[in-house]
């Protein structure tokens, strides 16, 4: 079994082998290839070369085509800073993106990134998992109107419409999956969600049977969320995966998150803290250790978050050999 057919089983909660292994790489991948990453994503032959050759070096099952929460705000108009050399880019502080309809095509890096999309798929999408990334409804609902509530039912809509633009063009190229990631803390994200939770269901509704209609997996990325919460936010939103970043889970913590994915039909993933060396040995024994016990099918491996630019190549090479060897 490949690690494309090992990723789609595991979202449809059959995979019997080894977990896979999804990092989100993305800064890295520019310091692999030794071209800055402000220059690498507005050049679809570097954005390509570099995925692939850190697909390659680092052994992973899954290529995630980007990872950047500013590429949809920038969209709407918000100006983008880019800190250094292979830092993802920040939204300048006094930016503000105007509330219209926006057309991806005219957005300064989103043809790019979906040409790479397509040349990934073309390249490595027989073997590995091709995955787009975008900015989930209510953290991009959030950057264009600054935090402010009472433009949310302006804004809401307009993120869904781009997003679901972006969506068909990602299954248009094939992806098997894509992941909508919310940055708003765990403790925020579902008083924010409920807040509006008509249209904020709605929208997530219609882009969850988009990807599903592309035969594609939807997911949602939430960051220190409680495990408490998941059930409620499943009956909510209903994604196809969770992917629970920021957790620190021990033995009792994983058999929860096996229980929601059996009861919730929902894949799970579970961040090893790769930035941090010293938790990073101790989390993933624990749930190797777990895994190799219980033999869950839902369940995959991802980075905590985007791997730091300066995360040791020798760290990574021996996380991914420990994953392979499983």
């Amino acid at each position: 079994m490949n690690s494309k057919t090992a990723f789609r089983n595991t979202f449809k909660l059959l995979n019997g082998e080894r977990p896979v292994y999804v990092p989100f790489v993305y800064g890295l991948a520019a310091r692999i290839s030794q071209v800055p990453l402000e220059e690498m994503v507005m050049d679809a032959s570097y954005y390509t070369g570099a995925l692939e050759e850190a697909c390659g070096l680092l052994r992973y099952d899954g290529i995630v085509t980007g990872y950047d929460a500013t590429l949809e705000a920038e969209a709407f108009g918000a100006e983008v800073e880019w800190p250094g050399d292979y830092a993802a880019p920040k939204l300048k502080p006094d930016s503000r993106p105007g509330l219209r309809e926006v057309d991806p095509a005219a957005s300064p890096r989103i043809p790019v990134l979906l040409e790479v999309t397509k040349r990934i798929g073309m390249s490595r999408g027989k073997d590995v998992a091709v995955i787009g990334v975008l900015t989930g409804p209510v953290f991009l609902a959030n950057l264009l109107t600054g935090g402010q509530d009472g433009a949310a039912m302006t804004a809401i809509p307009l993120a869904g419409n781009l997003l679901m633009k972006l969506v068909k063009s990602l299954g248009d190229l094939r992806v098997d999956a894509v992941f909508f990631r919310e940055d708003i803390p765990g403790a925020d994200y579902p008083g924010r969600l409920a807040a509006h939770q008509a249209p904020y269901t709605a929208v997530y509704n219609t882009l969850f049977n988009l990807v599903r209609h592309y035969n594609a997996f939807p997911a949602v990325i939430l960051k220190d969320i409680p495990l408490d919460d998941i059930t409620g936010l499943h009956k909510m939103i209903a994604p196809g995966g969770f992917i629970l970043l920021g957790q620190r889970l021990d033995d009792a913590g994983l058999a929860r998150v096996r229980e929601f994915s059996a009861s919730l039909k929902a894949a799970f993933g579970l961040p090893l803290p790769v930035a941090e060396p010293d938790l990073l040995t101790g989390q993933y024994d624990i749930i190797s250790r777990f895994i190799g016990g219980h033999k869950p099918t839902g369940l995959f491996y991802v980075s905590d978050g985007e791997i730091p630019e300066d995360t040791p190549l020798e760290t990574l090479h021996d996380l991914a050999a420990k994953i392979n060897r499983a």
